[in-house]
């Protein structure tokens, strides 16, 4: 399985520069989520070392780097999600099936997030945020969502006989979604779930003015 470490020598190029040299065969929408959530606000102090996180480039996942690798069971779900929630997205005009119609922008796309073992149940969203070495959103606050998806999006996916999102995270156990707000004016949003093998869900950047 091919990973790419993630760090802010990275990061912080121009998102097509980052599609070419990892040689990413993703949308640019997905660069500019990782770049959110991994880059520091200009109103953040000064660096922090840390363990930058790894991605997985079959699956457009994300996964800490001192985790066990995923197994190939849960990256071809990962890999199903994130293809289902993107697509989900497009049919619905809006960037990211997590974020939904909540964010002003559409240029970010979802991304997976496999956690493994552990405890990441509601109210452990501060240990997620961590576990991923979100250190940006150390200080952000969290808010926990409602539904797994927006009203409009679910009254539609409740009368489709086929919904292909939506019978894959009715795999998912003790799923939450949630938002963590940070002082600048984006919002980075996620859907945790537990398979057999592990944690893992979706993620993805919101704005707000």
């Amino acid at each position: 399985m091919t990973t790419v470490k993630l760090d802010s020598h990275i990061l912080e190029k121009d998102a097509g520069i980052i599609t070419e040299q990892l040689n990413i065969q993703s949308q640019q929408a997905t660069v500019r989520t990782l770049q959110i959530l991994f880059l520091r606000s200009k109103a953040q102090l000064g660096p922090i070392h840390y363990n930058p996180p790894i991605f997985l480039l079959q699956s457009s996942s994300i996964a800490p780097s001192y985790t066990d690798a995923a197994p190939q069971d849960v990256t071809d779900y990962l890999e199903k999600l994130v293809r289902a929630a993107q697509q989900t997205a497009e049919s619905h005009y809006c960037g990211s099936f997590v974020a939904g119609q909540t964010s002003e922008s559409d240029e970010f796309a979802d991304i997976g997030i496999w956690l493994g073992e552990g405890n990441y149940q509601r109210n452990h969203e501060k240990e997620i945020l961590d576990k991923l070495g979100l250190i940006a959103w150390a200080d952000a606050e969290i808010y926990q969502m409602d539904g797994l998806y927006d009203e409009k999006v679910k009254v539609e996916l409740e009368g489709a006989e086929e919904s292909v999102i939506g019978k894959l995270l009715d795999s998912l156990e003790d799923c939450h979604r949630f938002f963590a707000r940070r002082q600048d004016s984006y919002l980075a949003y996620f859907l945790i779930g537990r398979l057999k093998a592990g944690w893992c869900g979706l993620a993805s950047i919101g704005v707000t003015s």
